[in-house]
């Protein structure tokens, strides 16, 4: 292709050189021709007028004999020259009908070339302008072909080429039999053609893969819920000293087996949540719930933590009572997980507000905001990732397993939801979700989505 557009290049090149060439050749022809069908005007006039005053060379004829000797020089046709010479030599004598002979012979000379150069004149101008119009035309043309040419074998496939890109980003990807051109877009084709089909491999395995790590989880988590719930029974018999007193360190170790137990016990179940929901089998039982009853008992089930961690806990709500279509159970995790986050980070003596208002965007928006350290702009994103925490060195060690933000987002898209995070280093964070299934309490005003 690049050789191509060259070659054509210099083709238009050359051509519009060799045109404007000639056409600067023929004008500078009919610039000559003009000079000289003025010449001869000039010295039909000048002879006319000479004759007219019935000149003595006698009296001043160097003068006249000087104009026409100059003239003479200029002109290269030999009949004009002969004319002139005969002109001059009749000046110089006293033979007054020669010098009339002369003049007339001299008029009959250029009038005869005049009109020979009348004509001539024509045909130059015509091929001037033919040759000017053609070197003007060429670039044109030339501009026109490359533009087609550009559509039809740079545009156009690539604009094919983007198609099938976009259709394989959105699962619509097909191979086609159409062979590639052999130029640069068809090499540009053959190679998306084959990072196709290496994307389209790596899919197919890591679905696979996927699906094996799923039953893996699936199976495991259920494997192991087990042998864990026997040892929690057991610990908690010899907690109770049902199985006889047991007290000091030992009875402080059990029960730290006790909550590392508990802790495992969370951990499973979010993995099963989290596998349930990556198969899509994950149902919600939705039903109309208050707002505000949603919010007081998640601030009442977490006020232990709240107060161990020296944090108050605060409520804003809105002035007319609000209902929500939601998985109570599945909300209450969310908005229990964001709190208890908020509370371990916050400074002591501290607030954290949990509020709830319908937004901009005529949705439910619950938000729990803290008076912590911040999350850097680099980790807002990845915070939402399983098994990821934010990771400034300034934070203290908080223990956790990464997989409460990504539990809290899934779960909030299953409603149809968002969860988003605005913060600052140093200014705190304020995590919210919307909910866009809503009403207003009263019976009268109900209508799903949308205030009254």
């Amino acid at each position: 292709m690049k050789a191509k557009i060259g070659i054509s290049v210099t083709v238009i090149t050359a051509s519009t050189c060799f045109f404007a060439a000639k056409a600067f050749e023929h004008y500078q022809k009919l610039d000559k021709i003009q000079e000289d069908i003025h010449l001869s005007l000039y010295l039909r006039s000048y002879s006319t007028e000479i004759e007219g005053q019935g000149v003595d060379p006698r009296k001043n004829p160097k003068e006249t004999v000087q104009y026409f000797r100059k003239w003479r020089n200029t002109i290269v046709e030999k009949p004009r020259v002969e004319a002139l010479s005969n002109l001059i030599q009749a000046l110089n004598t006293y033979n007054k009908d020669l010098r009339k002979r002369r003049f007339a012979e001299l008029q009959q000379v250029e009038r005869t070339y005049y009109d020979f150069t009348a004509n001539k004149i024509n045909t130059q101008t015509y091929q001037f302008q033919f040759y000017a119009l053609t070197a003007a035309a060429i670039p044109l043309i030339g501009l026109f072909i490359f533009a087609y040419y550009l559509m039809n074998s740079i545009a156009t496939p690539l604009q094919k080429l983007s198609q099938r890109m976009m259709d394989f980003l959105v699962d619509r990807y097909t191979f086609k039999l159409a062979t590639p051109a052999n130029n640069e877009i068809g090499d540009l084709q053959r190679t998306f053609n084959s990072l196709a089909q290496r994307a389209l491999n790596s899919m197919d395995e890591l679905k696979a893969l996927d699906r094996a790590k799923s039953e893996f989880v699936s199976i495991a988590s259920h494997e192991l819920r087990t042998p864990l719930t026997s040892i929690k029974g057991s610990l908690g018999l010899l907690s109770s000293g049902i199985v006889g007193d047991v007290q000091g360190e030992t009875l402080g170790l059990i029960k730290i087996a006790e909550q590392e137990t508990d802790r495992l016990v969370r951990l499973i179940n979010n993995l099963l949540d989290l596998a349930k929901m990556e198969s899509h089998t994950f149902k919600l039982q939705k039903e109309w719930i208050s707002v505000q009853t949603l919010a007081e008992s998640c601030i009442e089930s977490l006020n232990g933590l709240a107060q161990t961690a020296q944090v108050k806990l605060e409520i804003r709500k809105p002035d007319q009572a609000l209902d929500a279509s939601l998985d109570k159970d599945r909300i209450q995790q969310v908005v229990t997980n964001l709190i208890s986050n908020a509370i371990k980070y916050s400074p002591k003596n501290q607030a954290v507000t949990l509020s709830y208002f319908v937004n901009e965007n005529n949705m439910l928006e619950i938000a729990i905001s803290d008076r912590g350290p911040g999350i850097a702009e680099h980790d807002q994103q990845l915070i939402f990732e399983k098994f990821r925490q934010a990771t400034q060195p300034e934070s203290r060690l908080v223990k956790g397993t990464g997989l409460g933000l990504a539990i809290s987002k899934a779960l909030v898209e299953e409603h149809q939801g968002s969860l988003q995070v605005r913060s600052q280093i140093g200014e705190g964070s304020t995590f919210s979700f919307t909910i866009p299934e809503w009403r207003h309490t009263e019976p009268a005003t109900i209508k799903t989505g949308v205030a009254a």
